[in-house]
């Protein structure tokens, strides 16, 4: 069974992913991936990264109650369970800090152009909840110009998401 919400985005997410990391000279292995989501989608996704050669020591997921951690009991499941961190991180503020890519599968609104601004250099920012974003891509150029931008809408540059053609990709990107 193909799903295109979990699985289509998790493919071209990951071709996007492989792409940003070979732009800004990161290994996978070595990249710290913090998820806003913890649905479907963000979980097949961050399976998907794994087999990728993301560490699974370098995926910190949040749902709408904060970080997936150590002893957490509040609003977990089965599939949260494996996305478990040993971290002392509870909030996206404290989880972006330092993050290298942020993977945006939740709501409108969830990261603001201050909480970017902690973020490695060149951070990759994929904000691909529809229609709106987690942070706009104007926003988010603006605050970090260094950074590679995608939403999962058609309307801005670098789409990103269950889309299976998108020829735009990384135009311009840097």
């Amino acid at each position: 069974v193909f799903h295109d919400d979990q699985h289509g985005t998790a493919i071209i997410s990951g071709a996007a992913l492989l792409n940003a990391l070979e732009l800004t000279g990161r290994k996978a292995s070595d990249t710290l991936v913090v998820f806003s989501g913890a649905g479907a989608s963000a979980i097949a996704t961050a399976r998907h990264f794994e087999r990728l050669g993301i560490s699974s020591e370098n995926i910190l997921m949040l749902d709408t109650t904060g970080v997936i951690y150590e002893g957490r009991k509040e609003g977990m499941n089965e599939y949260k369970e494996r996305f478990v961190a040993d971290t002392d991180k509870r909030t996206i503020e404290e989880a972006l800090q330092g993050a290298d890519v942020f993977m945006g599968l939740s709501g409108p609104g969830t990261v603001t152009a201050d909480v970017l601004k902690e973020m490695a250099p060149q951070p990759i920012v994929f904000a691909m909840a529809n229609p709106d974003p987690e942070i706009a891509y104007d926003e988010a150029r603006a605050v970090r110009p260094d950074a590679i931008v995608a939403t999962g809408r058609s309307d801005y540059p670098n789409q990103v998401n269950n889309v299976l053609a998108f020829p735009s990709i990384f135009r311009g990107a840097l």
